[in-house]
């Protein structure tokens, strides 16, 4: 069972690698641009370029104890969630860089299909135990105070077809590569029948959707980040039976592990031991289900020095959950 945190490659990379491995994490998630030019030491313009900084990069996350097991395409990519100009350009990067995943044992993509920031669609955020506030959605709050539209609109149809054009184009590369693409769920997770935030439509929002995209490319290549806090804030989602569910179909690729108090249409991101999910009985269902990890962190409440003391205090959370459960 492995304890994952996510990485940039930067100037700080090995400092922040230490300091990884100090706090208890086992392996490292690293962020990846869509496009060259935006960090000059990751290029996906060709397989061999790829392939060339994946196995540095794992030298160098490996030379501090850790391993590199996940690539993060998670921001940018624009073009092949809107389906506009550009987007096989962007989808030909992804699949070089999926090839020299597979080529250096590299076995995780993950992604989402947000057509926005998930920071945009939020309203004030509240306050929390102690000293700290906690990210909310309130679904009438945001109405007075919405993210700018997406212009054009991205209707429900189109995004799904892009989404479709995108796994069709990605699976069998992945496939190929023995790589798991993992998709992140909507957050936030709008019902349907709910009038798209923003303009953008959301086709990741349910469990019934997943199902929908697993059968659309049938594969074990087409997959889920189960980002707990968003399956909690699914209308109806109970996360101990959904961790059964997608867990007994073997999609749950990784897990971004945080709790959640409410959901949609109001919803708090507390910390790790104060919402409403029963941590233990959630990663006793894990178990269950024959999942290994990785465990991931994710969002953090807010207070002064968060960015350091949550992260360390789910580390260490995580740590004995997973001593106490699969143990």
């Amino acid at each position: 069972m492995l304890i994952q945190d996510k990485i940039v490659w930067d100037a700080d990379v090995e400092k922040n690698l230490a300091f990884l491995k100090t706090l208890g994490v086992d392996c490292v998630a690293l962020d990846l641009p869509d496009a060259p030019g935006v960090n000059a030491a990751i290029d996906c313009s060709t397989v061999d370029s790829a392939r060339a900084f994946f196995k540095q990069a794992k030298t160098t996350v490996a030379a501090h104890g850790l391993e590199l097991r996940t690539v993060l395409a998670t921001s940018g990519f624009g073009e092949v969630k809107r389906g506009t100009a550009g987007r096989d350009a962007k989808i030909a990067w992804l699949q070089n860089a999926v090839q020299a995943m597979g080529a250096t044992e590299i076995p995780i993509l993950a992604y989402n299909f947000k057509l926005l920031l998930s920071k945009l669609l939020r309203s004030a955020p509240t306050q929390g135990r102690g000293t700290s506030t906690y990210i909310s959605f309130d679904y009438d709050a945001y109405l007075k105070n919405p993210a700018p539209p997406v212009n054009p609109p991205v209707s429900e149809q189109q995004v799904r077809d892009n989404l479709n054009y995108f796994l069709h184009a990605m699976i069998p590369v992945a496939e190929k590569a023995n790589v798991r693409m993992a998709l992140h769920p909507d957050d936030p997770p709008v019902p349907h029948g709910i009038p798209a935030l923003a303009g953008a439509a959301h086709i990741a929002s349910s469990l019934d959707q997943y199902r929908k995209i697993f059968d659309s490319v049938p594969s074990r290549s087409n997959g889920m980040l189960f980002c707990q806090g968003c399956v909690k804030e699914m209308q109806g989602a109970n996360v101990y039976d959904a961790i059964r569910d997608m867990g007994g179909l073997g999609k749950i690729v990784m897990v971004h592990f945080r709790n959640v108090r409410g959901a949609f249409p109001t919803f708090q991101e507390t910390f790790v031991d104060n919402g409403d999910v029963d941590m233990f009985r959630a990663m006793q269902a894990y178990r269950d289900a024959g999942f290994n990890g990785p465990f991931s962190l994710d969002h953090s409440p807010m207070f002064p020095g968060a960015a350091v003391a949550n992260q360390a205090f789910v580390i260490g959370y995580l740590r004995a959950l997973i001593q106490a459960v699969y143990r």
